[in-house]
């Protein structure tokens, strides 16, 4: 029983150190990434992700934010870079809705078979409080 209780106390240790090197291996030689932001005024209207691989940069995410009247962010678009295509493809979108004690998220993946965001579709409400400060997550679907 105790040959066995130190084989796992052995074992653990020798995941823990194998787990501990391996993050220091990684650590020690990150991805780095460099980003563009198109601002109009105070607005972000557009961000560009790109991923810098000893010293080249090569794109790689995209992001197009739409506001309301009150500079609220009522979209978030993203595409992905395609180096086959040379061309932006769309990934993803999200869609704020705001009431008086709600804020509505939808957020849905780009079908590329029917050229719409009509995939992997999710919506999430959240509730606010008098201050307009988020409470809680209300319903997902």
């Amino acid at each position: 029983m105790k040959t066995n209780l130190i084989s796992k106390a052995v074992i653990m240790m020798v995941v823990v150190m194998a787990s501990v090197m391996n993050f220091s291996a990684s650590a020690s030689n990150p991805t780095q990434y460099v980003k563009n932001e198109e601002m109009t005024g105070e607005l972000m209207t557009a961000k560009t992700i790109f991923k810098n691989e000893d010293g080249h940069l090569f794109r790689h995410l995209h992001y197009t934010y739409t506001y309301d009247n009150e500079n609220r962010v009522t979209s978030k678009e993203a595409s992905k870079w395609d180096s086959v295509k040379e061309a932006w493809v769309p990934y993803f979108k999200m869609n704020v809705e705001y009431s008086n004690n709600e804020i509505a998220i939808n957020y849905a993946r780009w079908n590329s078979k029917s050229n719409a965001y009509d995939s992997n579709i999710q919506k999430s409400v959240y509730a606010l409080n008098d201050a307009n400060a988020t409470l809680m997550l209300a319903s997902t679907k």
